[in-house]
């Protein structure tokens, strides 16, 4: 196998999925209503409302959910060889995780922009929207202080990052005030955005800065609190373009150098189980442990539900930025995949304990270096500099996500809506979560949770699936699609994942992450039962079809 033959069978797989399944689904469920106004327009508040640029938004939404995760889990999965992603990635990619955001994202705009926390606090039980709410809030909180240290570990090791990373602090203002208070053309923003930034790169080389960690804390943690705090349009979207842009460039140099060079994979087809060289122990269910991000990701419940469906300027757009942004997700890992396994496999872990995104920095570079005669160490350096876009990105609309996630908790648990002090309620919730943030990457706690990211992951997609086959329902369309992805996701992925992840921590002595890898199942098996119990064999009366028909109107 090589390079070159592993991006043809991904991009086989991604254009099929593109082209036949979105289109059927489309068809069969999600059909776009040109005349309906969406809640970017109906409930236009120009914070998190606003009809966006679609193409801006397009490159938000995508660098919001292609973080870190998909990356790390790309670098993780190579243990297993190359056929590994072939056999699992792909498949689930195009027939659940792309799906999961497309349905997630159309559902949740047609419910007037509300989370599906809040959709299945009003449809199924108070208990169920609770459960839902707090695993998507620790699961983000966990990846968010990883990422806190990913960023640390770049920023100190390479000094010449220090100017690029603070650019990325204060690019949006001027650049959502250029878009969308002066109208200039979003092609014309990202040329000024893209040429500032490689100046940036340049002078980071020419003059390298090295802080301690105490001012990346500070720094993480105010850039955090702004995202969640100004109007998207300022701050999260116009920044998350310009780091599309650089994904983007990172992504097409590493695919034309595999392409280019049709260089030889170092690892085999595929390694079931082999105590030396797959530390996270079997190929199945194994892989479910460790991938959530690029194949199917329950977060994105709130990706494209609390940040994305409130800007759609359409509903066309829902299927290209939902399907498609999923899609570019699973393309985010494949690189990452790639670039592990032309290492050698007594280079891979050795790399693979360092950092996975040392690792990533490596494979890049030899994979890049086809194309570009480049020093070596630019070359990860420019592979570093990929890695930590992608992080930041996500690291920005995860402290949106929290703030609305948090104050959704205490206002599901409490009954109360916040209607008084409202801006300062939001601050306060994001003054506290980048506390919990900073708290948890500081003592290393996050460790106990972000290792069992994909496995709460999962069991997040698994409400979600339930939620649209109700859609679906109440709409008189048949929900046969839905329930067979939840059940697929319930036993063949979210289950196995949290046993197998609960059995591997206790036998490596982690009894914390263990203990939450088990919580992770009750919680799924408590909503599933949930849903059950209420809805699954008592069909809807013509009120509550009304009702809820009546809500969708705006």
């Amino acid at each position: 196998m090589t390079t070159a033959y592993l991006v043809i069978i991904g991009l086989a797989f991604w254009l099929f999925g593109i082209f036949v399944i979105s289109k059927k689904l489309e068809k069969a469920y999600f059909t776009p209503d040109p005349k309906r106004r969406t809640p970017a327009v109906a409930f236009r508040d120009d914070f998190d409302f606003y009809p966006a640029n679609p193409y801006s938004l397009f490159g938000d939404h995508w660098a919001a959910v292609a973080g870190g995760a998909p990356l790390s889990g790309g670098v993780a999965i190579a243990q297993w060889g190359w056929a590994s992603g072939i056999l699992y990635v792909l498949p689930v990619n195009i027939l659940l995780g792309s799906v999961h955001d497309y349905a997630t994202g159309f559902v949740a705009m047609r419910q007037r922009g509300q989370t599906l926390s809040e959709v299945s606090y009003r449809w199924i039980t108070p208990l169920s929207g609770i459960l839902f709410v707090f695993l998507g809030y620790i699961a983000i909180v966990s990846f968010c202080a990883a990422f806190v240290k990913l960023v640390i570990v770049g920023t100190t090791g390479f000094p010449a990052l220090f100017i690029p990373v603070i650019l990325l602090g204060v690019i949006g203002p001027p650049s959502g005030y250029l878009l969308y208070k002066k109208g200039w053309p979003v092609w014309l923003v990202g040329i000024i955005q893209y040429v500032i930034f490689l100046i940036a790169l340049y002078v980071g080389l020419m003059y390298p800065v090295r802080l301690p960690v105490e001012f990346w804390y500070l720094f993480l943690a105010i850039i955090g609190i702004l995202a969640a705090c100004l109007p998207n349009w300022l701050y999260s979207e116009p920044a998350n373009f310009m780091m599309f842009l650089y994904m983007v460039t990172g992504v097409v140099l590493l695919f034309l150098g595999a392409l280019v060079s049709n260089m030889p994979v170092q690892f085999p087809a595929l390694i079931f189980y082999d105590p030396k060289l797959t530390p996270s122990g079997w190929f199945y269910p194994g892989i479910t442990m460790m991938v959530s991000c690029g194949a199917l990701t329950g977060m994105h419940v709130y990706w494209i539900g609390a940040y994305t469906c409130k800007r759609f300027p359409e509903e066309k757009w829902v299927r290209i930025i939902g399907y498609g942004g999923e899609v570019l997700e699973s393309v985010g890992l494949w690189t990452a995949f790639l670039a592990m396994l032309v290492l050698p496999v007594t280079e891979f872990l050795p790399a693979l304990k360092a950092g996975w995104t040392v690792a990533y920095g490596k494979g890049f570079a030899k994979i890049v270096g086809t194309i570009l005669p480049l020093p070596v160490d630019i070359l990860i350096m420019l592979g570093m500099w990929v890695a930590l876009v992608f992080i930041i990105s996500t690291y920005y609309s995860g402290f949106r996500n929290m703030r609305v996630l948090g104050l959704e908790f205490v206002q599901l648990v409490t009954k109360r809506k916040i209607t008084k002090h409202v801006e300062a309620s939001r601050w306060i919730a994001a003054i506290v979560t980048a506390l919990i943030v900073i708290g948890l990457a500081v003592s290393a706690g996050y460790l106990y949770v972000w290792a069992l990211f994909p496995i709460l992951s999962t069991s997040l997609a698994v409400f979600s699936f339930i939620i649209v086959g109700e859609w679906c329902r109440l709409h008189g369309k048949n929900p046969i699609y839905w329930r067979i992805a939840m059940l697929v996701t319930l036993c063949g992925i979210s289950l196995p994942a949290a046993i197998y992840g609960a059995w591997w921590n206790f036998m490596a002595g982690g009894y914390i992450p263990g203990v939450v890898s088990l919580m992770a199942a009750i919680i799924t098996l408590i909503y599933v039962a949930e849903w059950a119990r209420k809805r699954w064999r008592r069909g809807y009366t013509p009120e509550e079809r009304e009702q809820f028909l009546k809500f969708e109107e705006f």
